[in-house]
């Protein structure tokens, strides 16, 4: 039986020496290949060893991939290993990052067609956030308004990684105005705690007591990633004014999401002292902590001294 070239070239990939002159032929040799798995592997390697020395050639694969994409880059796995290996080593394109956010990809899927560079368009979107470009947000805005959430959200993610006041301000329009898919507005729940700190709290805790279930549990589950002790104080004093079973379920992950002492603290004594339904709520909720074994031990404690 014939050897599968793509798999041959892929495995061949697997040990090539990384930061040496015959590991680099392999690599620029790989992403000029017709295979655009074979060019995504290698800009994954090239991009996770930090290969700076080979930034040209996959500066050269993009512009390769990109006009051709449809019949050269099925599912856009090239194009977007390449953006990622770029942004990655800090590359400073303009050029190729905005080129990538402005690519569409339409694909046959059953019953219809998908849009395969939405990833693409996101990773592309971080990229032009790290540059020095000063019209960034002028770009990122446009992205904002993509038909593909996950590309929305990408968008948020950059404009918080911009930091700047207009990019927070930005940050408050889209929470304000809105969005029909919650993790996007959850990314600007993120961005917005991050940024502003505790001038975002007012913002997002409006939201976390708000009428959208959906939109509510994304804002509560950002508080307690935060880390915040202002958040974990807050979320703290919701649960015990909140009747909605599935909001104190939310609030109760939100803290063991927190891993902060307080948060940790809290549940225990939810676990010792609440009664059977919410003790077991926060002993489910603290599972996501499971590999903390000192976590663990305690919640054990905890069970104990309930029993006795």
């Amino acid at each position: 039986m014939k050897n599968d070239p793509v798999q041959s070239a892929l495995a061949g990939l697997e040990d090539i020496p990384l930061h040496t002159p015959e590991g680099g032929k392999q690599i620029v040799k790989a992403l000029a290949s017709k295979s655009n798995l074979v060019a995504a592997k290698a800009a994954r390697i090239a991009g996770d060893a930090q290969w700076t020395e080979l930034t040209g050639e996959l500066v050269t694969a993009f512009a390769r991939f990109l006009p051709r994409a449809s019949e050269l880059d099925k599912g856009c796995v090239a194009l977007i290993a390449i953006a990622r290996a770029l942004y990655n080593m800090d590359y400073d394109g303009v050029a190729l990052y905005l080129a990538g956010m402005r690519h569409i990809q339409m694909e046959p899927v059953w019953g219809g067609s998908s849009d395969t560079a939405v990833e693409l368009r996101a990773v592309c979107a971080m990229g032009l956030a790290s540059t020095t470009y000063l019209n960034k947000l002028r770009e990122l805005v446009t992205l904002l308004v993509d038909r593909e959430w996950q590309a929305r959200a990408g968008a948020v993610r950059a404009i918080a990684a911009v930091g700047s006041d207009a990019a927070t301000l930005l940050l408050r329009f889209k929470a304000l105005s809105g969005d029909k898919e919650p993790e996007v507005l959850a990314d600007c729940f993120t961005g917005l705690l991050t940024t502003e700190g505790a001038e975002a709290l007012p913002l997002v805790e409006s939201f976390a007591d708000g009428r959208n279930q959906e939109v509510r549990e994304a804002a509560i589950l950002a508080l307690g990633a935060s880390r915040r002790d202002d958040a974990v104080e807050w979320l703290k004093e919701r649960f015990e004014g909140v009747a909605h079973l599935e909001t104190r379920q939310c609030i109760l992950l939100s803290l063991a999401a927190s891993r902060t002492e307080a948060a940790i603290e809290f549940l225990l004594g939810v676990i010792r002292n609440g009664s059977a339904q919410t003790s077991a709520m926060a002993v489910s909720a603290l599972e996501i902590n499971r590999a903390d074994r000192r976590i663990q031990d305690e919640v054990e404690k905890a069970l104990r001294a309930r029993g006795g």
